[in-house]
C-alpha cells in the first residue's frame, strides 16, 4: 500500500494514526475512571457518581457533592494512570467527604506521580498549559537562571541532582505579588521577570531561586505545610537570606 503514496500522504497518515491511538487511550482512561468512582461510590453510599477527566494546568481534583450524589473533575495528567491507582485515589476522596479522613493521597498514586516516567511526559504539557512564562531560562536581556542555579551549586546549597530534569523560567508578565513559583511535580521553577534587571543584585536572584529549590529539595507531601520547619531549616542555610528578604520588602515583593 505504501508503495502507491507519496512522503507527505504517508507523514499525514502516520499523523492521523498518532491522534486516533491518543484519542483511544484518552476514551479508555476516561471509562476506567467513571467505572472505578462510580463502584468505589457505591460501598460508600452514594447512587449517582459521575468522574471526568479535566485539563488542570496544575495537578488537582476538584468534587461537589450532595446527599447521595458526587461529581469528580480528576486532573488529566492521571490519564495513564494504572487502574488500582484510580480506584485507591476514589476511596481516598470519598473517604475525605464522608468523613473518614485520609491525610494525603495513596502511597501507590505518589509513587506513581512523583516517578521520573510522570515528569518526563507531563513537563511538556504543563509548560503549554503555563501562558505566562518563556520558553527559555535566559531572559532577553541575558540574565539566565541557569546561571544562578550554578551559583547555587558553587556554594554547596544544591547539587547537580537537584536540577536535573529541572525547566527554568521567567514570566513573560511582571509577577509582583508572587515573584516565584515552583511545580515540585512537574519541576517547573518560575521567577518573575520584575527580577530581571540589573538593579537587582546577584544574591537576591539567587536567594529567590533557592527559595523555590527548597520545594524541590523537600519533594512532594501534600500532608506538609508549604513553610513548614523542615523548609525554613532549609533555606536558612542561605547566607544571605535576611538581606535579601529585606531587599524584596523594600521593594514591596514576596515569594
Amino acid at each position: 500500500m505504501f508503495a502507491d503514496m507519496t512522503a507527505g500522504e504517508v507523514i499525514e497518515m502516520a499523523a492521523k494514526t498518532a491522534v486516533k491511538t491518543t484519542n483511544d487511550l484518552s476514551v479508555n482512561a476516561s471509562e476506567i475512571l467513571t467505572k472505578a468512582f462510580k463502584e468505589v461510590g457505591l460501598e460508600f453510599g452514594f447512587e449517582k457518581v459521575e468522574a471526568e477527566y479535566s485539563a488542570f494546568k496544575e495537578f488537582k481534583v476538584r468534587w461537589q457533592r450532595s446527599y447521595k450524589w458526587a461529581d469528580f473533575k480528576v486532573s488529566d495528567y492521571l490519564e495513564d494512570a494504572p487502574e488500582e491507582i484510580v480506584r485507591d485515589l476514589a476511596k481516598t476522596l470519598f473517604g475525605k467527604i464522608t468523613g473518614d479522613d485520609a491525610e494525603g493521597y495513596p502511597q501507590a498514586m505518589c509513587d506513581h506521580i512523583t516517578s521520573p516516567e510522570f515528569v518526563k511526559r507531563n513537563q511538556p504539557v504543563y509548560l503549554k498549559r503555563c501562558r505566562n512564562i518563556t520558553k527559555s531560562s535566559k531572559s532577553e536581556d541575558g540574565r539566565d537562571l541557569k546561571d544562578s542555579a550554578n551559583r547555587l551549586i558553587e556554594m554547596g546549597l544544591i547539587t547537580k541532582k537537584d536540577i536535573k530534569n529541572v525547566q527554568f523560567r521567567w514570566t513573560k508578565e511582571s509577577n509582583i505579588r508572587k515573584i516565584g513559583n515552583c511545580s515540585v511535580l512537574m519541576k517547573v521553577v518560575t521567577i518573575s521577570s520584575i527580577l530581571d534587571t540589573d538593579m537587582i543584585p546577584e544574591f537576591v536572584l539567587d536567594y529567590c531561586l533557592y527559595h523555590e529549590m527548597c520545594h524541590l529539595i523537600i519533594g512532594f507531601d501534600p500532608t506538609a505545610k508549604a513553610h513548614g520547619e523542615k523548609f525554613s531549616v532549609l533555606e536558612d542555610k542561605y547566607p544571605k537570606k535576611a538581606e535579601s528578604v529585606e531587599w524584596l520588602k523594600r521593594l514591596c515583593l514576596y515569594l
